[in-house]
């Protein structure tokens, strides 16, 4: 699969932002992705591993929730990381 990662995260990812991952599922992609760019794990994962609120994943354009990470994803999918913007 291929994972779009944007914004803040790109300085994480060396400014990749179609990342080529292996995996069965998103979440599997997105656990390789976190072993290749270990310090992208620290600010997309929380302290129990799971996703944190203030980004959301896609898969092929339909936003998942954390309970459907476990999704089957082919090398032709795409998952996309957005990060929540805030501000005042």
């Amino acid at each position: 699969m291929i994972v779009k990662v944007r914004g803040v995260l790109l300085r994480f990812t060396n400014y990749e932002n179609d990342i080529a991952v292996g995996g069965a599922t998103v979440r599997d992609g997105l656990t390789a992705l976190t072993e290749r760019y270990p310090n992208l794990a620290e600010v997309l994962l929380d302290r129990q591993g799971s996703i944190r609120s203030t980004h959301l994943i896609a898969l092929n354009g339909e936003q998942l929730s954390q309970s459907e990470l476990d999704r089957e994803a082919t090398e032709d999918d795409r998952v996309d990381i957005v990060t929540a913007v805030s501000g005042g």
